[in-house]
């Protein structure tokens, strides 16, 4: 009985989180949407605020006025002391525009909690991408092994290009699978009638214009310095030119967004492309230390298994934008692998211990992308 009140109070905690940051996510959206109406927007805030409220102890919930002043800042200043975390209270709300940010988007998909409320304004496919994600492994599981592996592959390799170029690239196993989108139906990613690839991962960076002055830079590599500026104005058959504003910002061309031109889904991107960029670099790394590599071992089951002597790691990488979520869908389920272990990136370091306390009993192991890669080298010195 004992055990069985606990497992409820967790749920109810966990439950409690998601709510709360749910409604200050899509109070964000609400606060962002140039299309919504006066009325809508102050209805859609009146329902956020009413499901953050009901998070809080009565009496400590924030003011209409103190809500929208806090959408300007930080995550963890709108949300119950109780249910704050590490790896979410830093998150930005809104852009420099004024916009829901992509971060933002990310955790309302991963901390989502459906609701009527919420679906009169925005239908909850636009924010629950795990239903994309599982209809693409869906046809992938069918495929035999070795095309399984080429495709898995190819979203990390080919994550936007020219339909020639990419019908060519996926040779026999085009058409069976189908993450690809126009892009030029994303405007977010255009100026000028053109598109720029990330140099690190490939997939169209956002574009913001600020009066005369663009800035254009990747959702997931601005951190590591991908970002650029642009003049805005003029007309040229020329692609802009792009200025390097990030410490680690190669050079990049646009490219013409035409109806040729196509790109995995967001979704794609973020849950399959990114985490396949940590594995590929993962399997790169271990085999110049001498290591044996096999991707993808049983399909979905795990990413990568590592051998090295007599040292074996089973991997499977995670690139969520919420380490908390991350931890909760994974102590949802017991590892489909004894030690298993689960690999993040560097830059959620301030989070490991947090995620590892909360997935161990559910039979993973946590490392941080560096510390794999150390231990790795460790082990190639050993055998040689």
């Amino acid at each position: 009985m004992v055990a069985r009140v606990s497992l409820s109070a967790v749920k109810a905690a966990r439950r409690r989180r998601d709510q709360a940051v749910t409604a200050c996510c899509l109070a964000a959206a609400a606060l962002g949407d140039p299309d919504l109406s006066g009325h809508r927007r102050s209805k859609m805030l009146m329902n956020c605020l009413g499901a953050l409220t009901a998070t809080f102890v009565v009496g400590e919930a924030p003011t209409m006025a103190q809500f929208r002043r806090g959408l300007q800042g930080r995550l963890g200043d709108l949300l119950p002391y109780e249910v704050r975390v590490e790896g979410l209270d830093d998150v930005v709300l809104l852009d420099d525009v004024g916009q829901m940010s992509d971060e933002a988007w990310d955790l309302a998909a991963e901390h989502s909690v459906p609701s009527a409320a919420f679906e009169e304004h925005w239908p909850w496919a636009r924010v629950a991408t795990e239903q994309e994600e599982r209809r693409l492994f869906e046809v992938m599981r069918r495929m035999p092994q070795a095309d399984y592996t080429r495709a898995r592959e190819l979203l990390v390799e080919a994550p936007s290009g020219d339909l020639r170029k990419l019908r060519r690239t996926w040779d026999n196993l085009w058409g069976r699978v189908e993450p690809y989108e126009p892009i030029v139906q994303w405007n977010w990613c255009q100026l000028q009638g053109f598109w720029f690839p990330c140099p690190a991962c490939r997939w169209p960076m956002r574009v913001t214009v600020h009066g005369t002055v663009a800035d254009i830079r990747c959702e997931a590599h601005a951190r590591a310095g991908i970002s650029y500026t642009c003049r805005v104005g003029g007309f040229s058959d020329r692609a802009p030119t792009l200025h390097p504003a990030g410490h680690d910002a190669p050079r990049v061309r646009g490219v013409h967004a035409t109806a040729e031109c196509l790109a995995v889904s967001r979704a794609v991107w973020r849950y399959v492309t990114l985490p396949g960029m940590l594995e590929c670099e993962l399997r790169d790394h271990a085999r110049a230390q001498g290591a044996e590599v096999t991707m993808w071992p049983h399909k979905d089951r795990y990413d990568l298994k590592i051998t090295l002597g007599a040292r074996v790691w089973k991997v499977d990488a995670k690139a969520w934008a919420s380490p908390v979520a991350l931890a909760d869908a994974l102590r949802e389920r017991e590892s489909p692998e004894p030690g298993l272990i689960i690999v993040i990136p560097d830059h959620q370091r301030s989070s490991a211990s947090l995620v590892a306390d909360a997935i161990r009993p559910a039979g993973y192991r946590l490392m941080v992308m560096a510390d794999i890669k150390a231990a790795i080298v460790e082990a190639g010195r050993e055998t040689r």
